[in-house]
């Protein structure tokens, strides 16, 4: 048995530049986030197990489900895992210094 590393979500370094660029041009073609973030989120599974359900309240009202089955829930957790890492990065980066130690 192979313990996971602590950040089991990085790409390994041969696929690092690639899932950079993937996650590049992903934001780019995303457009504007702000103006689709959902009010609010709902996350279960199918009674069988087979399929990661969300279900996501959209801001003009409406409600967007998304199915994932089971073997693609990993490469989700993965990818969200990735991203919220990034996210942190990127507000730890823009927040105002406090003061001088």
């Amino acid at each position: 048995m192979t313990e996971k590393p602590e950040k089991w979500w990085e790409a390994p370094p041969e696929a690092a530049e690639r899932v950079a660029n993937n996650r590049r041009g992903f934001m780019e073609q995303f457009g504007d986030f702000e103006a689709v973030a959902c009010e609010g989120m709902w996350l279960g599974s199918s009674p069988d197990g087979q399929y990661l359900g969300l279900q996501f309240d959209r801001p003009d009202g409406s409600i967007m489900r998304i199915a994932l089955r089971w073997w693609d829930v990993e490469g989700f957790f993965t990818e969200l895992a990735g991203a919220m890492e990034y996210m942190g990065q990127r507000q730890f980066a823009l927040k105002e210094p406090e003061g001088k130690a």
